[in-house]
């Protein structure tokens, strides 16, 4: 992934294809496919988990999309009550140092994004052993996580992509394509292995394929 690689918004179809394997989500070969390694319970992460995360956190980012929008027309663009709400310039200004301004938008996907991550092996980046650092969805695990996708990203979260996907914007059309892109920097699993969103990388890098810190498996049904 190459870091502010911003595309059309007609990605959004494509990935709906692509990536949103929906009940139907198999783990690829270039995530070494479904293999336990002989794990056990939460050292092994089903299709059914991963399909489950998949669907939130593209649902989470569609709806911070379209809020977006809606508020950029409704303040007349780029204002300082448009910033307010959606949180922009405030990380750090929230319980945490990591956090931003409690009620924005910025605050409540990241919020989604950690819970979502802690369905993942290891993937809240807790305890003394943790292998991984955290799957670096949110701003918490972004700071420890060894995920390669968020390295290549500058280490940022879901929430500060969709930040820079903002500040980075000078019309509305450039806005929606900036944050229709950052879909695909989370969630693609690529062409032949490559340009694989922070998700799909922490299976890859960490699952069979990579260094086997957790194993996979393929549910009967979804």
């Amino acid at each position: 992934m190459n870091k502010h690689r911003f595309v059309p918004e007609g990605v959004a179809p494509m990935e709906d294809r692509v990536v949103l394997n929906g009940g139907g989500f198999k783990f690829p070969a270039v995530a070494g496919g479904a293999n336990s390694l002989g794990m056990h319970g939460a050292f092994v992460l089903t299709s059914k988990t991963y399909a489950e995360v998949q669907a939130a956190v593209n649902t989470a980012i569609v709806n911070f999309t379209r809020n977006a929008l809606a508020l950029y027309d409704k303040e007349g663009g780029f204002t300082d009550a448009f910033n307010s709400k959606v949180g922009v310039g405030t990380l750090g200004s929230g319980s945490a140092s990591y956090l931003y301004a409690s009620g924005t938008a910025l605050a409540h996907i990241d919020a989604r994004m950690a819970a979502l991550e802690a369905r993942l092996p290891y993937g809240r980046g807790l305890g003394t052993n943790n292998p991984t650092g955290g799957a670096g969805l949110s701003n918490f695990t972004a700071q420890t996580s060894t995920n390669p996708a968020l390295t290549d990203d500058g280490g940022q979260s879901v929430a500060e992509l969709l930040e820079t996907a903002i500040t980075t914007a000078t019309t509305r059309s450039e806005l929606a394509a900036n944050l229709a892109s950052v879909r695909t920097e989370v969630l693609s699993w690529g062409n032949n292995g490559n340009t694989v969103g922070i998700l799909p990388e922490y299976v890859v890098a960490f699952g069979p394929a990579g260094s086997k810190d957790f194993g996979t498996m393929n549910s009967k049904s979804h």
